[in-house]
């Protein structure tokens, strides 16, 4: 069986992906002179109680590698 996660905030109790909400957004990567760039999308996951932001999805594929 796998982790359990506890909200810091509303304390609700995540066992599985059933438990999160699940976001789309973009990766961005922020330059020395306030210029940005964009890698694409992760998976952001929020608490499906009071959507308080609790991880990302990881990438499989590194940049510059």
């Amino acid at each position: 069986m796998g982790d359990t996660l506890t909200c810091d905030d509303c304390g609700h109790e995540i066992e599985s992906a059933d438990d999160l909400e699940e976001h789309e957004v973009p990766e961005v990567e922020v330059e020395s002179d306030g210029s940005f760039n964009l890698w694409g999308s992760n998976d952001l996951y929020l608490c499906k109680e009071c959507r308080k932001p609790l991880g990302v999805s990881r990438r499989s594929d590194k940049r510059g590698e």
